[in-house]
């Protein structure tokens, strides 16, 4: 496992204008929608549940818990839950790279599947940033905003779909500090780059390529 320090407004909350092949991106709120798992369609798991532990110099530490999914649709589901064992509190879980997102949201308390833990806190909001090296997807828990996941607590299992199938990847865990700890979890196989659009109500919608 790999730590390393990062700037933490990457992957903040706030909205920052990055520049990137000489365009202006900017971070997109993306919806998070309840939903229960039993009525997703799930058809099969598309890889094992990974239970993947951090510790930052034994000040941050916890786990990630995630998991992939086939889907009815021909989709393919991904849930990540963070259990911080602390002391530190966490702000932010990321996930990148994600590619060809379609659906967005948290699993209705008491349906998760098993392996993962009943309930937990909610991110104040999730952002979609194509702007960094990698397509990122954070979920924000930020402590000016009382919404910090406390040593002992665990947030809610978050799901995003795509129609790519999983390969390994990572996901970035930060505290309230600077200090950013990686793990390993189950991500979508990049085999072709979608476009996140920001269209309504935040509605998300695939653009595929063309010939």
């Amino acid at each position: 496992m790999v730590h390393r320090k990062r700037c933490r407004a990457l992957l903040g909350l706030a909205v920052v204008f990055t520049v990137s092949s000489g365009a202006i991106a900017i971070p997109m709120q993306i919806p998070l929608v309840e939903t229960d798992f039993a009525a997703m369609g799930v058809v099969a798991p598309a890889s094992a549940l990974i239970v993947s532990p951090w510790d930052y110099n034994s000040v941050f530490t916890g786990d990630v818990l995630s998991q992939a999914f086939e889907l009815a649709s021909g989709d393919y589901l991904y849930l990540y839950q963070a259990e911080n064992h602390g002391p530190s509190v966490l702000e932010i879980m990321a996930i990148s790279p994600f590619t060809d997102l379609v659906g967005s949201g948290y699993l209705l308390a008491g349906s998760e599947p098993a392996g993962f833990l009943a309930g937990g806190l909610l991110p104040i909001g999730a952002t979609y940033d194509a702007g960094v090296p990698s397509p990122v997807i954070s979920y924000n828990y930020p402590s000016w905003m009382g919404a910090y996941i406390p040593a002992g607590a665990h947030g809610r299992t978050m799901y995003l779909v795509s129609p790519n199938a999983p390969t390994m990847g990572e996901a970035y865990i930060i505290d309230s500090g600077t200090a950013v700890t990686d793990v390993v979890v189950p991500l979508p196989e990049p085999a072709t780059m979608g476009l996140l659009a920001l269209g309504g109500a935040l509605l998300m919608v695939r653009r595929r390529h063309r010939a």
